[in-house]
């Protein structure tokens, strides 16, 4: 029995050995291949990662043992919030592929390569059938990679969109991985936690398209460097410069225009306006294209509304995301609205402002708004308000974990979607959304009945903004987001920052005690003042001195001696709970 452990002790220090050794010896061997589109549905872009200093190119063609075409790319060195990471990152433009054809291709560093791989190209103009993959919020210690990888590879797919929180997180710990928040059987666990979340979903990501959006979990102290770095996004620079982390892509008889929420959070909202400028400028290019290519998606991050009960943006009547973009989605008519951030699944009825205008898909006068956050997250799922608002139509936060969204564009009238776990391979929710009147929804439309309720709703929104401007609460800077206990998510902020965004969410009962207090304080001191200034008529008015008192002397009361503990002086939570409300705190737990 000893020799059997002896043996497999070996067995275990000879493969670690070799694999180390092999690191050392090849540090141009490509790792976390992963494809995207370029400028166009007719270009690809394939991005690898290596140890080393290597050279980029990329051999390709249309047989595997035709790799006759050869395009040379660009290296980056990559050291930002990656101290542990692979440093050079590679990235490869194939501009023309032929239409609806496979290829076969390989990444090369230092005649050093992979492959061959391959991937499909979409076939020409609009008169065919595209499906894809929706999903947000998946980490390293998913379980559903096995069957996403599975479900992805059936051929079926024209590309695969993960709206935003990646990895959990690309930078954590200065770039290395703790041994401890992993699977046993997840691969090399002390690799960056990047690199291992490219190498966990290669087999998929790199053979079908993978579109990427900005989540809250890639704001890396406001850098976005993993996410910038190791994402390249259609009709962008590469490293994704800040301002341009949003782009959009004709794909068959969808445009599809993916942004930033992050923006709202992040930067002091200074690229919010830029933003929504491209974004109008954009959707009305849309528009002016509705006749050959009808429908508009949008992909964004976190949510408009959700019906979850954690006191997310989504959750509060003043959120910076459905404020910066209801509108303009409404005004130039965007058709679906693909979203994340929740762990749950969510379907909301067509509605506007919160005002629900059908209770069925065919021809909605607003956009339809669907949540997919629950690929699977150390985190798991979020649970949901007991009463939820009637704009919900549906809603699934226990069985929606380790589930995805299907999108299936039939024609230009009819589209379909379904939320289908992959686990237990059953479809959770399902909806065809039939619109025959493609373009921008007007108020004029609707019911006389209806628009009244939607014009209360914007003069409740107007007081909103005046009320937070009279308080100076920062409209686009606040970051409300539960960190994760690494703080890698979490926007810097002062003490007296800190302060000032407890106070302004303090409950106003507890004000209107500290009011009444300060008032009763007051009343007592001038009742005592007044009794002695009575008892002190009665005496005779003179003063003695004392030659043994020393009058000049000042005394002070010394704090110096108060114990702080351990923690900052601004490591304090202060519970305002009320029994109905959650509690306010300063420093708070991000569990998205």
């Amino acid at each position: 029995m000893f020799s059997i452990m002896f043996g497999g002790l070996s067995l275990i220090l000879y493969f670690t050995a070799v694999h180390s050794s092999h690191d050392e010896e090849v540090p141009c061997h490509p790792n976390g291949v992963h494809i995207t589109f370029g400028d166009k549905v007719s270009d690809a872009i394939v991005m690898w990662s290596t140890a080393g200093n290597c050279s980029t190119s990329v051999e390709y063609g249309l047989g595997p043992w035709d790799l006759s075409l050869r395009a040379a790319g660009e290296t980056k060195e990559f050291t930002e919030s990656n101290p542990n990471g692979q440093r050079y990152l590679h990235r490869v433009v194939l501009k023309d592929l032929e239409n609806a054809r496979t290829y076969f291709y390989r990444p090369v560093s230092n005649q050093i390569s992979r492959g061959p791989l391959f991937f499909k190209t979409p076939p020409a103009g609009y008169e065919w059938i595209p499906e894809f993959l929706v999903y947000g919020d998946m980490g390293v210690e998913s379980d559903v990679v096995p069957a996403l990888e599975k479900e992805a590879l059936s051929g079926k797919y024209t590309a695969i969109f993960h709206v935003g929180d990646m990895a959990y997180n690309m930078e954590d710990d200065g770039g290395k991985q703790s041994n401890t928040s992993l699977n046993e059987t997840s691969p090399d666990q002390c690799t960056q936690r990047g690199d291992l979340f490219l190498q966990i979903i290669e087999d998929f990501s790199a053979r079908v398209q993978y579109l990427t959006s900005p989540g809250n979990h890639e704001i890396d102290t406001g850098s976005f460097a993993h996410y910038r770095h190791r994402f390249s996004t259609p009709g962008t620079p590469w490293p994704i410069p800040l301002n341009k982390m949003w782009y959009s892509i004709d794909i068959g008889l969808v445009h599809f225009v993916s942004y930033s929420t992050e923006v709202f959070f992040t930067s002091d909202g200074q690229y919010v306006t830029e933003q929504n400028n491209w974004l109008k400028a954009d959707l009305k290019q849309a528009n002016d294209n509705r006749a050959r290519r009808p429908w508009v998606i949008a992909l964004g991050h976190r949510p408009l509304y959700c019906s979850n009960s954690d006191g997310d943006d989504c959750t509060k009547a003043d959120s910076k995301v459905r404020a910066g973009l209801e509108d303009i989605f409404y005004n130039y008519g965007v058709d679906i609205v693909l979203q994340a951030h929740e762990h749950s699944y969510e379907r909301l009825w067509p509605q506007y402002k919160g005002v629900v205008l059908s209770k069925n898909y065919t021809n909605p006068q607003a956009p339809v708004q669907l949540i997919s956050g629950a690929a699977g997250s150390r985190h798991r799922d979020d649970p949901e308000k007991a009463q939820r608002e009637e704009w919900s139509a549906f809603a699934n936060a226990n069985e929606s974990l380790s589930s995805v969204g299907k999108l299936k564009v039939l024609n230009s009238t009819h589209l379909y979607w379904e939320q289908y776990n992959l686990l237990t391979k059953r479809v959770i929710d399902s909806v065809m959304v039939i619109q025959d009147n493609h373009g921008p929804f007007k108020q004029q439309t609707l019911s006389n009945e209806i628009n009244e309720k939607i014009v209360k709703v914007k003069e409740k929104e107007k007081q909103i903004i005046n009320n937070n401007n009279n308080q100076g609460k920062p409209s686009t800077t606040e970051h409300d987001e539960k960190s994760d206990n690494t703080g890698s998510t979490r926007e810097p902020t002062g003490t007296g920052q800190k302060i000032k965004e407890m106070l302004k969410h303090v409950d106003k009962r507890i004000a209107i005690g500290v009011g009444s207090g300060v008032g009763a304080l007051v009343l007592l001191i001038i009742i005592i003042v007044v009794v002695k200034k009575k008892r002190a008529s009665k005496t005779k008015k003179y003063r003695r001195w004392d030659d043994k008192v020393d009058y000049g002397r000042k005394f002070y009361s010394s704090y110096n001696h108060v114990d702080t503990g351990d923690k900052e002086a601004d490591d304090f939570e202060v519970d305002v709970s009320d029994g109905h409300s959650a509690a306010s705190k300063l420093l708070t737990d991000d569990r998205k």
